[in-house]
């Protein structure tokens, strides 16, 4: 008999315009770790970015006859358009991802997926605290995130003659607080290297100063990019992260990680152990000086953090988000 898990399909439907939105990353790996254990088709609301479309996204389109049918349905978040292939979809089972701070588009969508489908979403929140400020039931489901390449970078670091700090984003300036600029001034005139992975943003401030060096989003691999780091330092502006998977990322590749206490990552971070959570200007100087100055608290916290990134995002954990979707 035919497993019918294998013939009903798992829907995904995303928003696959740019290769460095931490939202999408973890939607191919999904539907990669599901191969041979069910059936599973990702689709686009925009034209997908060539990155995506190489991985199997196809652009949603009515007109062509291009959209869900049957199965179940994955919508990978409330920035996903919900347009009217809706109605003809005719799923058996909604799963909505909350995984932006937004919630009037959370009302909305779930009013729009009641109305187009006759089915109440099942949520999935990508942190405790983001479940807590909308207070509306579901389970708590961090982002899906593969570890291996992180996973190579030593832990112990290469002396390279200085130290070096870094952060990686995507390239606008929502994700950087401004408080940032004068604090990356105080770490170069101080022999700190600064480099920002999505720093370009930051040109207008930091363009011309040396010692710091602001590279545009994917100019290089993530996991390189780490791996020349001593210190990861992360915190934004406008824009609370809901999860904040590079921080994850980084504490995987052994890097001792300073970030500010209100990202959704926090609630991983066990603060003094294995990462440094701040929470004014006063709290990050203190942090990075302390450590900056000293090897082995980085190297302890460094251990720690990869530790602590295998913990959550492990073979068994990993294992368990894909078995949420298998089932």
């Amino acid at each position: 008999m035919t497993d019918p898990h294998l013939t009903a399909p798992l829907h995904i439907v995303g928003r696959f315009d740019d290769p460095h939105t931490g939202a999408e990353r973890s939607l191919p790996d999904l539907a990669q770790a599901l191969h041979g254990r069910r059936s599973v088709r990702l689709w686009s609301d925009v034209p997908p970015h060539p990155f995506f479309a190489q991985q199997g996204v196809r652009p949603l389109s009515m007109a062509d006859g291009a959209f869900p049918r049957g199965g179940d349905l994955l919508i990978g978040g409330v920035h996903v358009q919900l347009g009217p292939w809706l109605e003809q979809c005719g799923v058996r089972r909604v799963t909505l991802r909350y995984n932006l701070p937004s919630h009037q588009r959370l009302f909305d969508a779930i009013t729009r997926i009641r109305a187009g489908t006759g089915i109440d979403p099942e949520l999935v929140f990508v942190s405790g605290a983001i479940r807590a400020s909308v207070g509306l039931p579901g389970r708590v489901e961090p982002s899906l995130i593969r570890l291996d390449d992180f996973l190579r970078t030593p832990l112990q670091r290469a002396d390279r003659g200085h130290l070096t700090v870094g952060r990686v984003s995507r390239d606008v300036l929502e994700k950087h607080d401004p408080r940032d600029v004068p604090l990356y001034r105080t770490l170069a005139a101080r022999g700190v290297q600064v480099r920002i992975l999505g720093g370009q943003c930051l040109q207008p401030w930091l363009g011309e100063e040396p010692g710091i060096a602001l590279l545009p989003a994917g100019a290089e691999p993530v996991a390189d990019f780490l791996a020349g780091l001593d210190i990861f330092f992360y915190r934004t502006g406008k824009f609370t992260e809901p999860y904040g998977r590079v921080v994850l990322e980084a504490m995987a590749a052994g890097l001792p990680v300073v970030a500010a206490a209100n990202g959704g990552y926090a609630e991983q971070i066990r603060h003094g152990v294995d990462g440094l959570l701040v929470r004014d200007q006063n709290d990050a100087v203190q942090a990075l000086q302390a450590l900056v100055m000293s090897a082995p608290a980085r190297q302890r916290m460094g251990e720690a953090a990869r530790a602590r990134a295998l913990q959550l995002h492990g073979p068994q954990a990993f294992g368990q988000i894909v078995e949420n979707y298998a089932r």
